[in-house]
């Protein structure tokens, strides 16, 4: 409804992500384990296959029952017994996935041989190596703009969205993010204004 994208048929959807012609729809989901909902392009009005497993306290559905069981950790309080606080820094996480990650950051064992920056995975380093050499290795598909890495490159991407929810106050200008919004207020449109 709100765009003429919105209901294409065969494609995917995805909330407010929309996509414009020419793009791979992939780039715009974000592999948080959310399932893809797909419309089918029958002629019975389009039935949708939606996935089984929802969340009771927020309604976000997932493809498989571990990647429920997985988000509903996000809803546990710091104080229950089932936050974990890690032994050599003392933060506290309800998410197991995210305190694991956490712990890898005290064990940094790949180590930039340019500026001698650690990271605790070997990607991560790749990528950091990004900044010495310059190289952007992912394109954009629409204009052609390159990224260092792909999580810049996907956000990129929503700025050709049909959907651009987030205004300026001043000039009306509309945006896909909000983080582009609020780089533009500190842009020449807000300059001099009291």
């Amino acid at each position: 409804p709100d765009s003429p994208h919105s209901g294409m048929a065969g494609g995917y959807i995805n909330g407010d992500a929309a996509v414009s012609e020419g793009y791979a729809v992939d780039a715009f989901f974000i592999t948080d384990g959310r399932s893809r909902r797909k419309v089918s392009g029958g002629g019975g009005g389009g039935t949708r296959n939606l996935p089984r497993h929802t969340c009771g306290e927020c309604g976000k559905s997932y493809a498989t029952s571990s990647n429920l069981s997985r988000h509903k950790q996000t809803h546990r309080s710091l104080d229950s017994k089932m936050a974990k606080k890690c032994p050599t820094c003392g933060k506290v996480y309800v998410s197991m996935p995210a305190m694991a990650m956490h712990l890898l950051t005290h064990d940094l064992k790949h180590k930039c041989q340019v500026c001698g920056k650690a990271f605790s995975r070997p990607w991560l380093l790749q990528g950091h190596m990004r900044s010495h050499t310059g190289e952007k290795p992912f394109g954009c598909a629409h204009c052609g703009k390159a990224f260092a890495d792909r999580s810049n490159l996907r956000a990129h991407m929503q700025t050709h969205s049909a959907f651009k929810h987030f205004k300026c106050k001043r000039c009306s200008k509309t945006f896909a993010l909000k983080s582009y919004l609020n780089k533009h207020y500190e842009s020449a449109c807000f300059k001099g204004a009291a």
